[in-house]
């Protein structure tokens, strides 16, 4: 009896430590998962570092197309002017309406190493706003309906071509040229202005300095 124990004791004692050592050990499946997972933690840490350094402008360029409608489109617009930097691009737009009814823009301004870097790219005088012209009219995205905003629009976009065309002119010209185009198809393209235009080039030779 004692015998058939001490026997007993041994095999536990031996299977125990088989199982120890099985769990201290990955099979393969389990290691080419880990080694999967930390080659995409790695691709996603480089992509956040690359993007803190060569930050894209906040207002990208866009494309919609949209049906006018005289008795109710799918954006409101608001008169705006750029000041002509190219900080601009980096800037967030917000459009707010009073219980009032009245209208205002708010324009905070970007601010990181990365959008110094590229705004400074090329400019006479560092630490500036990258002025490339002179003050101008624009017209921006004040509201959207649920339409505009399943392709993308965003309030604060600035309206840079209708049709192909860019476009120049007032918030009030806009709003004719779309009621006169009742019932047809309009196409848009957003931010494709000479601030987003500037800062990407810039973006890109400060990406590619042996390029410049």
């Amino acid at each position: 009896v004692i015998r058939e124990g001490n026997e007993a004791r041994k095999k536990e004692h031996k299977g125990g430590r088989t199982r120890k050592m099985s769990a201290g050990h990955f099979s393969p499946l389990a290691k080419e998962k880990r080694r999967n997972r930390e080659q995409m933690n790695l691709e996603l840490k480089n992509q956040f570092e690359y993007m803190s350094k060569f930050p894209l402008p906040l207002r990208m360029p866009k494309y919609a197309e949209l049906t006018a409608n005289k008795r109710g489109f799918s954006l409101t617009f608001k008169d705006d002017s750029w000041d002509g930097t190219v900080i601009d691009a980096f800037c967030k737009i917000s459009v707010t309406k009073s219980l009032l009814g009245r209208v205002s823009v708010k324009k905070q301004h970007g601010q990181s190493k990365g959008i110094r870097s590229i705004v400074d790219v090329g400019s006479s005088k560092p630490n500036g706003k990258g002025q490339i012209d002179t003050s101008t009219p624009r017209v921006i995205v004040a509201s959207i309906s649920a339409e505009g905003g399943k392709q993308g629009i965003m309030v604060g976009d600035v309206v840079s071509h209708i049709n192909g065309s860019q476009f120049y002119g007032s918030a009030c010209d806009l709003v004719q040229k779309i009621n006169s185009s009742d019932g047809e198809l309009l196409t848009f393209a957003f931010n494709a202005d000479a601030a987003v235009a500037e800062a990407l080039r810039r973006r890109w030779l400060l990406s590619n300095p042996k390029k410049k």
